[in-house]
């Protein structure tokens, strides 16, 4: 069954079904403020939420996956009839191109859960400083665009946190 919002419903499934998960990537960086325009959706999803993951985009949403489940591969792609994409990264450990590895369980321990106004939806994002660091996976020119965008809302926002109660 397909949804018309699917990006809403997803989220709020993982968050029914405690799906750990991280939504990374472009959508990530909207999220924080970046002026980015992207369609797919990215999430690093612990290991052990592996098969309800798979029930879910497969069994209930109808989304096809771009490898059988029991590959061992990180990656897997999900993608519907209707072009909806949610890529996901399945790995409880991770090494950026720097050499700095990310721990899933940590990252979560440090997300930042955004509320929608009015209602139950949240999602999760990894703290800036861990969305740069996955960011440095790739040196796509993208990657290092998305990485400038972080840099310089983290040093807004430090900033406004600085600038509080001068005037």
């Amino acid at each position: 069954m397909y949804k018309k919002y699917i990006f809403e419903e997803v989220v709020k499934t993982f968050n029914k079904k405690h799906i750990r998960y991280l939504l990374i990537g472009r959508q990530a960086l909207l999220f924080y403020g970046a002026p980015l325009f992207t369609y797919d959706y990215d999430f690093w999803i612990h290991p052990e939420d592996k098969a309800m993951l798979f029930d879910y985009l497969e069994d209930v949403l109808g989304m096809e996956a771009s490898r059988d489940r029991t590959e061992k591969r990180p990656i897997f792609a999900f993608h519907s009839d209707s072009a909806d994409k949610i890529d996901v990264f399945i790995a409880r450990k991770i090494t950026n191109k720097e050499g700095e590895t990310l721990d899933i369980d940590e990252c979560l321990s440090r997300a930042v859960e955004i509320r929608q106004p009015d209602s139950d939806f949240h999602v999760r994002l990894p703290s800036i400083d861990d969305l740069i660091k996955l960011k440095k996976m790739g040196k796509r020119p993208k990657d290092i665009e998305d990485i400038e965008y972080l840099e310089t809302i983290k040093k807004l926002r430090g900033k406004n946190k600085r600038g509080k109660g001068k005037r």
